[in-house]
C-alpha cells in the first residue's frame, strides 16, 4: 500500500514510490513501453491512472501485488493456487494418518490380492477332487466346500491386511 499522496502526474521516483518499487524497476518498465507519460506541461512525467491500468493489463507480476493493480483473473489465479495447496496439504495429512493410500500403491494390493485368490482358486480342483470322490453325502460335500471356500477367502484377507500393512510403513 502506497503512502505517497495521489496525484494525477508523477515523477518516476514518485511513481516507483507510490507502487512500492525501486525506481529502477520504473526505469524497466518504461524501456518495456509500459509507462504512459503526460501530455504537455507533464509530458516528463507519468499519467498514473493510465499507467496503472496499462499495468493491470500486462503480465508483471510486482505491480499486480499492489492491491490497487489486482485483477479479478489474477485473484482467481490467487486463490486457485491456494485452494490447490490447501488440498495438498489436506491430502499428505490424510496420507499420513493412513486415512488415504497412494493410487498406485492401492493397485498393487488389489493386484497381488487378485493374484493370490486365482492361484487359490486354481488349486481347488486339485484339493477337493479326492476328497469329494469319496464322499457320498450331500450335506458332507456342502461342508467340505464350505470350509474350503472360507479357507481361502481368510487367507485373502489375511493377504490383503499384510499388503495394507506394507504400504502403511507399519510392516
Amino acid at each position: 500500500m502506497s503512502l505517497t499522496p495521489f496525484k494525477p502526474y508523477m515523477t518516476r521516483s514518485e511513481f516507483a514510490a507510490h507502487i512500492g518499487v525501486a525506481k529502477s524497476y520504473v526505469t524497466k518498465l518504461g524501456h518495456q513501453g509500459r509507462l504512459v507519460m503526460g501530455e504537455g506541461e507533464n509530458a516528463d512525467r507519468i499519467d498514473v491512472a493510465a499507467t496503472k491500468a496499462l499495468l493491470v493489463e500486462s503480465t508483471g507480476a510486482r505491480e499486480r501485488a499492489n492491491d490497487a493493480a489486482v485483477t479479478p483473473a489474477f485473484a482467481d489465479a490467487k486463490d486457485k493456487r491456494e485452494h490447490y495447496q490447501a488440498e495438498m496439504a489436506r491430502l499428505e495429512y490424510e496420507e499420513k494418518c493412513g486415512l488415504l493410500m497412494r493410487a498406485d500403491e492401492v493397485r498393487a494390493v488389489v493386484s497381488a490380492a487378485g493374484a493370490g485368490l486365482r492361484t487359490r482358486l486354481e488349486r481347488l480342483p486339485d484339493t477337493l477332487a479326492p476328497q469329494l470322490a469319496v464322499v457320498q453325502d450331500e450335506a458332507r460335500v456342502r461342508a467340505v466346500l464350505a470350509s474350503e471356500i472360507e479357507s481361502t477367502l481368510a487367507e485373502l484377507a489375511h493377504q490383503i491386511s499384510k499388503l495394507l500393512e506394507v504400504g502403511d510403513g507399519r510392516a
